[in-house]
């Protein structure tokens, strides 16, 4: 997909997948309607705890940006 992590960057691993989500999503890149990949599969995509995604998914659900389903 369009995720990538970068551990030295200063920013937490869930935030980074957070801004990363919200920067596709105002710029198209993610429309609506479309599915991200599930926790599993991110996490082991960018070799991260899936605890990490689960907290990721969590901010943008409660913010409204992401619709479980």
């Amino acid at each position: 997909m369009f995720f990538s992590v970068d551990p030295a960057n200063g920013l937490a691993i869930f935030d980074q997948i957070v801004r990363q989500v919200k920067f596709a999503v105002a710029n198209g890149t993610l429309p609506a309607g479309e599915l991200v990949p599930s926790v599993r599969e991110l996490a082991k995509e960018l070799a991260v705890n899936p605890n990490t995604v689960v907290r990721a998914y969590r901010d943008l659900t409660n913010e409204g940006i992401l619709e479980p389903v």
